[in-house]
């Protein structure tokens, strides 16, 4: 047997600290008086946070000191170390000669930093050194007399961003991160845009037990306009107590237009017409409840803000009460203050108690719902002059479902029709006089065709002599256990016999009682397929007044998705429009997603952008290119790109 062999031995170290015991094995070790370990050849150093290959260790037991030659040394973390010459100065540092650092795998050293000096402090959580230069795929791409960045949070500079814009020009970040305190830190970040100037955008953050806050700042100097423009964003939320919750958001412009200018975020690429501020605190207890909320809308689009209407504040009670025997009784309530420059403004109060039972016959094949309601809504409004308001509601409704199904082909297949039926009645006065604050008749659709009245808020009540039926099947296959859904279709209709509307400059009377067909339908041929229509066919027109499809495709991480979706002016707001969207793989490493949403009606272009990705085990990069509608514009349209360079325990370089 080689003499070496008989040499190889393992020796297991007892510290004070259990979690700090390791295993050393070699070639050759030895042990003195002293507590000081010698080993040679293929020496392996492991602890649980720690592991160490090397040619020589001198290890010293009593004050956990090591030096090493020829060494690689990888925390526990993912940091690595080599270098010809390392010193352990205690458990958590280490320094060095002729030192390589990464993060990334060992058999892929795709960037590294390449120093003559460097130390490793993970107690202290940064990494210094001298005479450093960063390798990208074993090309120098930057020297530096001195490197150090932090491994942990710490204050200091993050890496800069950059990006184009035909709003903004040519932007670059220099953001500076401030970590005040363990539960608290600020970024400072001046954005310099050649066309606009620069910004100053501050945020703070901040974490308790109770809750999370944070706060933005953003101010400029517009050199396009010559005014000084700015931005105010809150998003807190706090638990005060297991059924006392708050919450404040808050979204502040310094002019309708500002999004226009400067869309940061990915939320200000929608098309919306309002920005929205609120704040609510809640309190709950089952199925009771309280909320108390407040909000401030700001009109976009650089039109006043003097006729928006403001919720300042609202009070909101709940409470539920089960009776037993499937009868239950329900009283909500909600007192609601209205704020605006322009229009009118008041106060509406609210009452709707109600009462329902549920049961079921033929052994539970059909399932019956009666309920009866109440409301009872009064206004205070000053408008000029003052004037009180009020009316009331009595409405019934009773509903019918039943569901069929067969079992076959060896209990794989299971076919469902379920048939529902609802009759609903109401009796109430006109109500077209009376104010209409945060209202509005919502058109009918397969989600709200068994709802009953479809004025959303409280200010109108449909007068009702309505029968409405749904007639919903699926089509499901088992297979290993597995229960797939491969078609759901729903039709659905309603008629009302009273043909009356409470208010006609909100919903003009139906010229007859059969409403359009409604219908909708999945399909699921395959696993990775969908396929999804629907709408609403007129038929004294023969046409679809409204109508929406999609198809889509995904496997894994990659999709295919496409939509369209029609709406006639005789039904809803006319619209037009088709979306695409789509990611798919190029490679082991590339990746491609794009999204676009198209205004076929207008033919303009709302949102299109396309992006490439490429992904590496310690590194990713992406380049895109986009063009947006701006929210809050007529024809404002943004057109740039934007990269990102980000490297594992480096940062990143570009803009998300």
């Amino acid at each position: 047997m080689p003499l070496s062999f008989l040499f190889v031995l393992g020796l297991l170290l007892v510290f004070p600290a259990t979690a700090l015991a390791g295993e050393i094995v070699a070639d050759r070790i030895q042990r003195d008086a002293y507590g000081m370990i010698q080993a040679e050849g293929r020496v392996h150093f492991v602890t649980e946070d720690i592991d160490i290959r090397a040619e020589t260790l001198s290890f010293d037991v009593e004050s956990y000191q090591a030096e090493l030659e020829q060494a690689q040394v990888q925390t526990q973390d993912g940091h690595r170390l080599r270098g010809a010459y390392l010193k352990r100065i205690d458990l958590e540092t280490f320094e060095g000669k002729e030192v390589v650092y990464s993060q990334c795998p060992e058999d892929d050293l795709a960037w590294a930093i390449v120093a003559s000096e460097a130390r490793l402090d993970n107690d202290a959580g940064e990494f210094t050194a001298r005479h450093a230069r960063f390798e990208w795929a074993g090309i120098p791409v930057l020297y530096t007399p001195y490197w150090r960045h932090a491994l942990t949070r710490r204050s200091g500079f993050l890496i800069p961003s950059v990006s184009n814009s035909t709003r903004r020009g040519l932007q670059l970040d220099i953001p500076f991160y401030w970590a005040a305190s363990p539960n608290w830190d600020m970024t400072f970040t001046p954005r310099n845009m050649s066309q606009r100037g620069t910004m100053l955008d501050i945020e703070w953050r901040h974490r308790s037990q109770a809750g999370d806050e944070v706060l933005q700042v953003q101010g400029i100097q517009d050199k396009a306009t010559g005014r000084q423009r700015g931005r105010l964003r809150a998003d807190m939320s706090w638990r005060l107590s297991p059924s006392l919750d708050a919450a404040l958001n808050i979204d502040a412009l310094s002019d309708g237009l500002y999004i226009a200018d400067y869309p940061f975020y990915p939320n200000d690429t929608k098309i919306a017409s309002y920005l929205t501020s609120n704040t609510h605190v809640t309190w709950r207890d089952g199925s009771d409840s309280v909320i108390l909320s407040s909000r401030y809308q700001q009109v976009l689009g650089g039109a006043s803000n003097a006729s928006t209407l403001q919720v300042l504040p609202r009070l909101q009670t709940r409470h539920f009460l089960s009776m037993g025997g499937g009868q239950s009784i329900r009283l909500e309530h909600q007192t609601t203050w209205f704020q605006r420059e322009v229009g009118a403004s008041g106060m509406r109060l609210g009452v709707r108690p109600s009462w329902s039972k549920s049961w079921q016959m033929v052994r539970g094949a059909v399932a019956t719902d009666w309920s009866i309601l109440g409301q009872w809504v009064g206004y205070d409004t000053q408008n000029f002059t003052h004037r009180t308001s009020s009316y009331g509601v009595f409405a019934s409704s009773l509903q019918l479902s039943s569901a069929f199904e067969k079992v076959f082909a060896n209990r794989q297949w299971r076919h469902e029709i379920k048939p529902v039926i609802r009759f609903d009645v109401s009796a109430t006065q006109d109500q077209s006089l009376l104010p209409r604050y945060d209202s509005s008749l919502l058109p009918l659709n397969i989600s709200n065709l068994l709802q009953g009245n479809r004025y959303s808020g409280w200010d109108r009540f449909e007068q009702m002599q309505r029968v409405s039926i749904l007639f919903a099947t699926s089509l499901q296959h088992k297979e290993d256990g597995m229960v797939k859904n491969l078609l759901e279709a729903q039709l659905g209709v309603a008629w009302d016999g009273l043909q009356a509307t409470v208010d006609a400059s909100i919903a003009p009377a139906p010229t007859r009682a059969l409403s359009n067909m409604l219908a909708e339908v999945v399909w699921t041929p395959l696993v990775s397929w969908r396929l999804n229509m629907g709408g609403q066919y007129h038929q004294p027109n023969a046409r679809w007044v409204e109508a929406h499809g999609s198809i889509r495709w995904t496997e894994a991480e990659e999709y295919i998705d496409l939509s369209w979706r029609k709406t006639d002016a005789s039904y809803s707001q006319e619209a037009k429009s088709v979306t695409f969207s789509a990611k798919m793989k190029l490679g082991s490493h590339w990746s491609a997603n794009t999204y676009n949403q198209y205004d076929v009606l207008r033919a303009h272009v709302l949102q299109t952008q396309l992006n490439v990705a490429y992904h590496h085990s310690c590194w990713d990069f992406s380049f895109g290119g986009y063009k947006t509608f701006q929210v809050g514009s007529n024809s404002l349209t943004d057109i740039g790109w934007r990269f990102l360079l980000t490297f594992d325990g480096l940062g990143s370089f570009g803009e998300t």
